[in-house]
């Protein structure tokens, strides 16, 4: 298993290491924290929240190049309606918008090893996480 730890989560990755394909994670997200934007090449990411809520962002490119994102809310409440699907090439991060820790449990389809992710900051892609007073 891999751990890794940073203001953002806590993560545990391939929690189930004998598997020989894809990796299972689990990511307790903290209070009022932005983990964006990143892209796989290869792999396609499942992901539910089991805990909490969080309000994921998915694009194919830029907004200052065109692209227009797709708000998806994930929380403890619509898990049962099955995971978000995130397939290759699409950008896509995560906000936990709430006071309380999130838990994101993901299969990813590929051993992770690095070599498969690119990222852009927040700045670089142009969206607006806030949330909207409605």
């Amino acid at each position: 298993m891999r751990f890794h730890q940073d203001d953002r989560a806590v993560r545990y990755c391939d929690i189930f290491d004998v598997m020989k394909e894809g990796d299972i994670n689990i990511s307790i997200v903290y209070p009022g924290t932005i983990a964006a934007w990143h892209r796989h090449q290869r792999q396609t990411d499942y992901q539910i929240v089991i805990r909490g809520a969080l309000k994921i962002g998915m694009c194919d490119k830029p907004k200052s190049e065109g692209g227009k994102v797709e708000w998806h809310y994930l929380s403890e409440r619509n898990a049962a309606e099955g995971p978000l699907v995130i397939p290759p090439n699409v950008w896509h991060g995560s906000y936990n918008f709430t006071n309380e820790p999130a838990i994101l449990v993901y299969f990813i389809t590929q051993k992770y090893d690095g070599t498969d992710e690119e990222r852009a900051t927040v700045e670089e892609m142009g969206f607006d996480w806030s949330r909207p007073i409605k």
